[in-house]
């Protein structure tokens, strides 16, 4: 019975905490009936035996949401540790994600390896994995792998630890320039894009953990951290599986975007520097674009006579410096949206932003300085309460907008400042825009755009009770809009999210269900 316990302990990673309790047992009597299927259930609930059963059910044709997504939080603590008390995700690498790392390099360094690299989602968790306990072959070997077989995260974990380690270790240096140059050559919008896959598989475990509230009462960075790592497991079984990953990507993404785009709504409330437009695959490419040239960066001196150098950081065409010249790769990624950026505002986009909103004229031109950079660098509540009094000035209606698309991206960027700077002051401007746009002759906000700048702006307010009660102010005036019936049907789909995500707003939005409810005749 012990050996038994221990060569399946060791086969599946079982937890010393688990196997322990159970080696406990099993010292004194055998299994009784009713122990059986909890023994049992331990090792379901591991990763290795996740990966195992994903890849053997998509071979045989078939395969459940529930099976990609495991409705288990112990599945998930294992998965990427247990979560506790950690502010941030750089706070939560340093102590969690280390502890796990080395756990799983006890385990078996060469499977720990590979593991531990499903959560290299963020820089801060990849400077925690160390290879010091593989020798050269079993390094060069699970680059080979990853080369070969890798999933998009685990790629970018490797070439983040291979630059830091790239002195001691030179064999792994031309499976680094292939791994770069996979990222490099990815084409998103092709049928068999790495990226285009995670980012499906991300919108997909993320929203069935939204459905399921498996999380829910953990920071969103944890539940995106657990929703990224589970996307890369996947990812990385289905790999060389024969499927149509391009349907396979739309099915997915269409099944669960709509609970992963209001979640990722509210989640602003704690979390306002993510937005969830930050998903796509265009956008994941170029968050790893930024990822490889600041550990090149970073470890310069490691690649000074590589030809690595050139092919991140060089001038020619190609390099990933040259096409990393736009704004997108400088985005926060999913895992930094609790991160005050210490990027301080420049003192010539400072006094852009002043002489914009200042201007005499106001219309469109009066705001891109304070939308473009909101992301970038901190923005102050004084910005914020100047865009307020610039939307008061116009008498909330903006002179010569072109066209709708400008409109909605607008009021979009204002509903981030309003959230990244904790502006109420801006977001009852941008209510009272909202408001009188939704009745506009020629740019008629929708239901869903309406909704969607309300749950952003009400991220000004960071306190629950505070942030329901506004939502639950705006929710209810558009429930008592004149509504027709299809818009009234959308809007009830949103609220019942809403209202499952954070049943707190029962309370505030019960108005808004009970009109929308008569007026759809349910």
């Amino acid at each position: 019975r012990l050996r038994f316990l221990d060569e399946a302990a060791s086969d599946f990673n079982l937890p010393n905490s688990a196997s322990d309790s159970w080696r406990r047992i099993l010292t004194e009597r055998s299994l009784k009936d009713d122990e059986v299927g909890t023994f049992y259930r331990e090792f379901l609930d591991t990763p290795v035996e996740k990966a195992r059963s994903i890849r053997d059910e998509m071979v045989n044709g078939h395969i459940s949401t529930s099976s990609l997504v495991p409705p288990s939080r112990r599945y998930f603590e294992r998965l990427v540790g247990v979560y506790s008390e950690s502010t941030s995700i750089r706070d939560y690498a340093s102590k969690n994600g280390k502890k796990l790392f080395e756990q799983l390099s006890v385990w078996r360094p060469y499977d720990g390896f590979l593991f531990s690299l499903f959560l290299s989602s963020h820089a801060a968790l990849t400077d925690e994995i160390s290879v010091d306990q593989l020798n050269n072959g079993d390094l060069v070997h699970a680059f080979n792998f990853l080369d070969k077989h890798g999933d998009r995260i685990s790629q970018i974990g490797a070439i983040e630890v291979g630059l830091r380690v790239l002195p001691s270790r030179p064999e792994i240096e031309p499976i680094l320039i292939r791994l770069i140059e996979q990222i490099r050559d990815d084409d998103v919008d092709g049928q068999a894009s790495g990226f285009k896959f995670l980012s499906a598989l991300f919108y997909l475990v993320d929203g069935e953990l939204s459905s399921t509230r498996l999380l829910s009462a953990d920071p969103p960075f944890y539940r995106r951290l657990a929703a990224l790592s589970q996307a890369a497991l996947i990812q990385r079984q289905l790999v060389n599986v024969d499927i149509d990953i391009d349907q396979f990507s739309e099915d997915m993404s269409r099944d669960r975007r709509g609970q992963h785009y209001p979640q990722s709504l509210v989640d602003m409330r704690l979390e306002p520097r993510w937005v969830p437009e930050l998903a796509t695959a265009s956008q994941m490419k170029a968050d790893f674009f930024a990822r490889i040239l600041m550990a090149a960066d970073k470890y310069k001196q490691n690649i000074t006579d590589s030809q690595i150098h050139n092919l991140v950081l060089g001038d020619a065409v190609g390099s990933l410096k040259s096409l990393s010249s736009s704004l997108e790769p400088w985005f926060p990624s999913p895992l930094e949206g609790t991160e005050d950026t210490h990027r301080t505002l420049p003192i010539q986009i400072a006094e852009a932003i002043e002489t914009q909103l200042n201007a005499k004229e106001v219309g469109p031109s009066s705001f891109p300085a304070l939308v473009n950079f909101v992301l970038f660098y901190r923005i102050g509540t004084d910005q914020a309460e100047l865009a307020a009094k610039t939307l008061r000035r116009t008498n909330h209606r903006i002179p010569n907008i072109e066209s709708k698309p400008q409109l909605v991206g607008l009021l979009s960027g204002l509903a981030t400042v309003a959230a990244v700077a904790r502006s109420p002051m801006l977001a009852d401007e941008l209510r009272i825009l909202v408001r009188k746009y939704r009745r506009d002759a020629e740019y008629a906000l929708s239901i869903q755009e309406a909704i969607s700048i309300c749950l952003v702006a009400s991220a000004s307010h960071s306190e629950l009770s505070e942030w329901t009660e506004c939502v639950g102010e705006w929710l209810t005036e558009f429930a008592f809009d004149d509504l027709e019936v299809d818009d009234a049907q959308v809007f009830h789909a949103w609220l019942t999210y809403l209202c499952h995500i954070v049943p707190e707003l029962w309370v505030s939005c019960g108005r808004a269900d009970a009109a929308l409810l008569a007026l759809i005749g349910k």
